[in-house]
């Protein structure tokens, strides 16, 4: 049986507003009959909209969060034995025109397990230009460094694409709120081939409009890490990849660190803080610069913000992740909002 090569998966649950949007961007990039819906037990429109771009939408009557959801529509379809490739896509997503033609580049020379693509924000004022560093920075810095070390340690959800009979082999029940870290580190650990980096290959997700979306967002985010970090024994200094964990966890130990040192010296604290800021500062203006979002130079000085509520919620998710009961833990859904 010949396999197309790559079929395109596309979790939504309660998406009406912004699903249609995604779609059409695939559209532009893929015939839809290789796109492929699954509706996790949403109440509005989201099947219904979905079906005006494909045929292919599986309407589930209950919730299965977004791991099964994705199982149910890979078997629903046989997708692990029709195509080479499968897509993760997000339903808050739009793709861009370089994404797939980078990535075919990059799966018929290599051939890898799982190739990932650069996320980037849309614009849409300070919680966005936060974002701008943050993505910015990360794969900037952290993903090439990764990608030469061949220690990947995430393949976001909205841009990863997984060969097939590496995808067929994984455990879909992990119990975590994030399965796309879950999925990678299985990757990883059983050696099942490489995650590469491909950085022109580019998609726009959107951003949390308010603080209280932002906080639920890096929450269930980092409660998922600690999960994974546990399940997995990431804190077992014996592979690259655990020791490329344990490094991108000094950033928060030195923010706590920096936290705690507040209550105890105040006053030193400001001169620290001063300190922080500044290089912050450098950072984030060289980052901004590069990425070419000048827009998003007025909000640096309050990054380091930022910082801080990041931090607080790495500390609660680690509490939320050791004592709250497997299976309940559950998030906040971000609001969506048309452009």
């Amino acid at each position: 049986m010949n396999k197309a090569t790559i079929a395109v998966v596309v979790p939504a649950y309660n998406e009406a507003q912004v699903i249609g949007r995604s779609l059409a961007s695939l559209r532009r990039c893929i015939d839809m009959r290789h796109v492929y819906v699954v509706s996790d037990g949403s109440t509005d429109k989201t099947a219904s909209i979905a079906r005006q771009h494909t045929d292919n939408v599986l309407n589930l009557r209950k919730n299965r969060g977004k791991a099964g959801a994705l199982q149910a529509l890979i078997k629903k379809y046989s997708l692990t034995e029709r195509y080479r490739y499968v897509f993760f896509f997000d339903a808050d997503t739009e793709i861009g025109r370089n994404f797939l033609p980078e990535i075919k580049k990059v799966i018929k020379a290599q051939r890898p397990a799982c190739a990932v693509g650069t996320v980037t924000s849309t614009r849409n004022k300070l919680i966005s230009a936060f974002r701008v560093f943050e993505y910015g920075f990360s794969h900037m810095f952290f993903k090439n460094a990764q990608n030469a070390m061949n220690t990947i340690v995430i393949a976001p959800g909205c841009a990863a694409v997984y060969r097939s009979d590496v995808l067929a082999k994984l455990n879909f029940h992990g119990g975590t709120l994030t399965e796309d870290l879950d999925f990678t580190i299985q990757i990883q650990h059983q050696k099942y081939g490489r995650v590469l980096y491909c950085p022109r290959a580019r998609v726009f997700t959107q951003d949390p409009m308010s603080f209280g979306d932002f906080w639920n967002q890096i929450t269930r985010w980092n409660t998922g890490f600690w999960q994974n970090f546990f399940m997995h024994r990431l804190y077992r200094p014996n592979r690259t990849l655990h020791l490329e964990v344990l490094l991108l966890l000094s950033d928060f130990i030195l923010w706590i660190a920096l936290l705690a040192f507040a209550v105890l010296q105040p006053l030193y604290f400001l001169a620290l803080y001063g300190v922080s800021l500044a290089i912050l500062t450098i950072l984030a203006t060289a980052v901004i610069l590069w990425e070419r979002q000048y827009w998003a130079l007025p909000y640096v000085p309050l990054f380091n913000f930022f910082q801080i509520i990041n931090t607080a919620s790495f500390v609660y998710s680690l509490f939320r992740a050791v004592f709250g009961r497997k299976g309940r833990l559950s998030w906040q859904k971000v609001a969506r909002y048309a452009n």
